[in-house]
């Protein structure tokens, strides 16, 4: 089956987690200079690890480069573990996709996808033929915010309020680049590997890292160079968005305030983070810094009505950035909610003997985790 069509065939399950049965699995995560893999063996019911490595690259390697070259990168990979599986799943960057939550006034699953069909075109920045999309209904309008319910009753009698309601559902918009996956495709292909799936990373985050579906999230990915800024209502991704402010900005502000090398300004951040012995580092740059990550996620919070009048109920921070010492804090202290460092562990068993190296490695493994678990997650 060509990659462009298990893409589509994903995509149509991207929200309700489609599995089939399997027992075995390995994501891949081709992050910002840095690459990750996760096995993982689902046996007597149980989710074990069976391997994971963490590859650092080139800093000078383009994006397009990495996806070039992302099929010998594996092979010459697997040669150094274990491995024998040689099919995988892979995660496009968010920053690489689209993503949007639209409303539909259709009443059939054939009109809703005629509606989304004609309005891709206006969402979509790009011309249709360059992409991959699909869609998924996450929400009749029948659930509706309290706010958006009050106004209704003051304005509508019982029965026209119903009949109104049903009249719109939303639906996530998810689609991604054609060459993209395609050059995913051709570099695995060249050295006789198979992609078995395919998703937006922002997926497989939220599948590592989540435990329950009936609450509210916000996750803050921050990782080298983009932050990613995920919100969660009642388990549904709404909405997903890149900012390019993070790791890498941090350390050239602190390396021109300090007038030190990136190299020496990057070891300070990870050793001292909000404990720095500079008071400028932390009032003039991590401060300021985290503030502006936080006022965008709360400027994405505000545009849609299920968070105006349904709070989050718990911020989870994960990649390298929130790694750094103080961050944690910082964040609640300023959010007023609570926060946590994300686990995406939480779901698998390990050895004793690698407890302390997993620990301390799970900010950067929450992706290619989620790719792991595609099709082991019981329903």
């Amino acid at each position: 089956m060509e990659l462009e069509q298990k893409i589509q065939s994903y995509l149509n399950n991207v929200a309700s987690y489609f599995k089939k049965s399997k027992s075995h699995s390995i994501g891949i995560d081709f992050g910002n200079n840095s690459l990750k893999i996760v096995e993982l063996e689902k046996k007597d019911g149980k989710i074990k690890l069976k391997n994971y490595a963490l590859v650092e690259m080139r800093d000078d390697l383009s994006e397009k480069d990495l996806r070039l070259f992302s099929g010998q990168i594996v092979l010459n990979i697997l040669k150094g573990v274990s491995m024998k599986k040689k099919d995988f799943n892979i995660a496009i960057p968010s920053h690489s996709s689209f993503i949007t939550l639209i409303e539909v006034s259709g009443q059939t699953e054939a009109e809703i996808k005629g509606e989304v069909e004609y309005a891709a075109s206006k969402y979509i920045p790009v011309d249709l033929s360059e992409v991959i999309f699909d869609w998924q209904i996450v929400e009749a309008s029948s659930i509706l915010s309290a706010e958006t319910e009050k106004k209704n009753e003051r304005k509508i009698s019982s029965k026209t309020k119903t009949d109104e309601i049903s009249k719109k559902s939303k639906v996530l918009l998810v689609s991604i680049m054609k060459n993209v996956s395609s050059e995913f495709q051709k570099a695995f292909n060249d050295n006789n590997l198979s992609i078995d799936s395919i998703e937006v990373g922002c997926f497989s985050l939220q599948r590592s890292l989540l435990c329950k579906d009936d609450k509210n999230y916000l996750i803050v990915d921050i990782g080298k160079r983009i932050t990613n800024i995920i919100g969660i209502y009642k388990g549904q991704l709404l909405f997903n968005r890149n900012i390019d402010l993070a790791g890498d900005q941090i350390t050239k502000l602190m390396a021109k305030s300090l007038n030190v090398s990136f190299d020496r300004a990057e070891k300070l951040k990870k050793e001292k983070g909000f404990e720095s012995d500079s008071k400028i580092v932390v009032k003039n740059i991590l401060e300021p810094v985290f503030d502006s990550i936080m006022k965008e996620a709360l400027d994405d919070l505000e545009k849609f009505e299920e968070f105006k009048s349904n709070s989050i109920d718990q911020i989870i921070l994960s990649g390298g950035t929130s790694a750094m010492i103080g961050v944690k804090a910082y964040v609640e202290k300023k959010m007023k909610k609570e926060v946590i460092l994300g686990n995406p562990w939480s779901k698998i068993e390990y050895s004793k003997e690698i407890g302390k190296n997993i620990t301390a490695m799970r900010p950067f493994f929450a992706v290619a985790t989620g790719l792991a678990l595609v099709n082991l997650l019981d329903d």
